[in-house]
């Protein structure tokens, strides 16, 4: 259960931080990944995720992180708590 929460709180800020670099990509700020977190990575290591599964998951970790810019945007991140729960439970589902 630990684990979960720390996960949950990890997608929330790498969908904070695509707000971020979202809102300067729109400004045409373009930071060619060069400030990427790669909190990806933490997630699919603290999930075990197997390779063969690799593939649908970032997919769908990704399909998450693109939808973030649209979201509403707020100095604490609360308003994605519920999103990086959603996004915990569709990565669940991919290692089911």
């Amino acid at each position: 259960m630990r684990h979960k929460t720390l996960i949950i709180q990890l997608i929330r800020q790498d969908l904070k931080h695509s707000q971020l670099t979202g809102a300067l990509k729109g400004m045409g700020l373009e930071d060619g990944g060069l400030y990427a977190l790669d909190l990806m990575a933490l997630v699919t290591q603290l999930m075990q995720v197997p390779a063969a599964k690799l593939e649908q998951f970032t997919t769908t970790y990704g399909q998450f992180l693109d939808r973030a810019p649209q979201l509403p945007v707020s100095f604490s991140g609360q308003e994605l708590a519920p999103v990086a729960e959603a996004c915990y439970r569709a990565l669940e589902g991919c290692l089911g």
